[in-house]
């Protein structure tokens, strides 16, 4: 009898050398983990009015503007010319990056890699590993840009359907280190700054609270 996928609960066989069973392993190489779920717009979108909200609170912090000038020097030094390499998923890497760039704003990709990072921290559960939450933050960037996509028609109805073309688990490594590198210190900063404040909040809450009922 052949062993069965590691995934507890599934009952697919393993497929060729994998500890995991087709379904499993195509997830994995998707989604960085073979039972990581897909974090939705959904998922992020409170999260991103959160930034938003952070950045039209402070419209004048320098952050904002550091970030928008290290995205435009790399990619409009790629565009000129792309970095010398022989390796490949380095090379995909950079043309997903310059491509992101003809079509989304960088502030928008800052954003979008800040927000990521505040629903890491409210909902650290939601990402198995930090592969799941990398591949699922190159995932919510690209998007952001209609040359993610492929296009066709349906069948039936003609209406039309869209998937995400998959990049190599190489490529979307490299990318979210490219990322990370860039926006992932804001992030982290950010959520700092958010959760300071909602334990401010929750402290002037429960002052309140305590305060009526000292009132006989």
């Amino acid at each position: 009898m052949k062993p069965r996928c590691r995934v507890n609960g599934c009952a697919n066989v393993r497929a060729g050398h994998s500890l995991l069973c087709s379904k499993h392993r195509s997830r994995k190489r998707r989604h960085g983990h073979e039972e990581q779920r897909t974090i939705s717009k959904g998922d992020l979108k409170p999260f991103i009015e959160k930034v938003q909200a952070r950045i039209a609170k402070q419209p004048d912090a320098k952050l904002w503007s550091v970030l928008d000038q290290r995205w435009d020097i790399v990619t409009t030094n790629w565009r000129a010319e792309l970095p010398k390499t022989i390796v490949r998923y380095v090379r995909a890497g950079m043309k997903e990056l310059v491509r992101l760039a003809d079509t989304a704003s960088g502030r928008d990709v800052a954003v979008t890699v800040i927000a990521m990072y505040l629903l890491q921290e409210y909902d650290p559960r939601l990402f198995k590993d930090e592969t799941g939450f990398r591949t699922q933050l190159v995932r919510r960037v690209r998007t952001l840009s209609s040359t993610s996509f492929s296009h066709w028609s349906g069948a039936s109805d003609g209406r039309e359907r869209r998937a995400m073309k998959e990049l190599e688990p190489r490529t979307t490594e490299y990318l979210s280190g490219l990322l990370v590198e860039l926006f992932g210190a804001a992030g982290v900063r950010v959520a700092q700054v958010e959760n300071r404040e909602e334990e401010e909040q929750r402290k002037e809450r429960l002052a309140y609270y305590e305060a009526l009922g000292e009132v006989k």
